[in-house]
């Protein structure tokens, strides 16, 4: 089964939908959110949930335009959550602006759960990295550390583990918000696998997406014998969430007729879920 995780505009607050197939999306909890923060800002925005390997679930959060701190909470059943908090990954660095889009993935080498998200450590205009801290435990946390710099401004990072590399999708922020911006797309690269918090970056793509998307989750579905690669990303300016489909990796083709997704989706992320999870109410 898939989980997939998002806000809303006009409430900015966990709500959940499900789907067998990947394609058809049914809201939980009668469309209603499953959680709300009490903590920081109390706005939850870009909703990243992750189950670890003893099927508890992990969800963290950006805590508002200008937090230095991410949102955090944990569940084993998408119903009851507990120890709220705000991890501070970036309050010992006063001039950072915001640590936007955290998400989480398994780092086998360091044998712990890293989460990334985008940064603009300097003053003036927003100019983004990629920055990532390790935890073991989701009570201690490694100093924050850059993961990805290309050399421009990035935000939004997704990484999925292909086996023996990461493959990491991420929005090129250069420019302003303007249509026609050479911009403000989707991009993709690979990453090697190894000990450093900074790992070797391959192959970063073309542009993959319209321009003004961002948000970008990846997912994979197999049918008809054939391993599927979903992504989904936000069409920001013209209110659209778009659905791509990749058997590559590198060859996408937009397929929106064939995705039911909820309504009023924003920057939403897929994962898998273990059928075999209690998941409380459904709704």
């Amino acid at each position: 089964m898939y989980m997939i995780s998002y806000f809303k505009n006009a409430d900015e607050s966990l709500y959940l939908a499900e789907s067998k197939d990947g394609y058809t999306w049914k809201e939980r909890n009668d469309g209603k959110p499953v959680f709300a923060s009490s903590v920081g800002t109390k706005n939850i925005r870009d909703p990243f949930l992750y189950q670890d390997k003893g099927g508890l679930f992990h969800l963290v959060w950006t805590d508002g335009w200008g937090s230095r701190s991410i949102g955090y909470a944990c569940s084993s059943n998408l119903t009851d959550w507990s120890d709220e908090k705000l991890i501070p990954v970036m309050e010992h660095m006063p001039v950072t602006q915001n640590a936007w889009a955290p998400e989480i993935y398994y780092d086998a080498a360091q044998a712990a759960n890293r989460i990334v998200w985008s940064s603009t450590v300097e003053e003036g205009p927003r100019n983004h990295r990629i920055w990532s801290v390790t935890t073991t435990d989701f009570n201690t946390f490694s100093d924050a550390k850059l993961f990805f710099d290309p050399g421009y401004n990035v935000i939004d990072a997704n990484v999925t583990d292909l086996g023996d590399c990461y493959f990491m999708l991420y929005k090129d922020e250069r420019h302003y918000d303007d249509e026609g911006a050479a911009c403000k797309a989707i991009r993709s690269c690979y990453l090697d696998k190894g000990e450093s918090d900074r790992p070797n970056v391959r192959d970063i793509s073309e542009l993959l997406t319209f321009h003004m998307t961002e948000g970008p989750t990846l997912y994979n579905v197999d049918r008809d014998g054939k391993r599927e690669w979903i992504m989904l990303v936000d069409r920001f300016r013209a209110d659209i969430y778009d659905a791509y489909r990749s058997y590559d990796l590198r060859d996408w083709e937009l397929i929106n007729d064939r995705m039911e997704l909820p309504s009023a989706v924003k920057h939403a992320t897929v994962i898998k879920v273990d059928e075999e999870t209690e998941l409380g109410v459904r709704g």
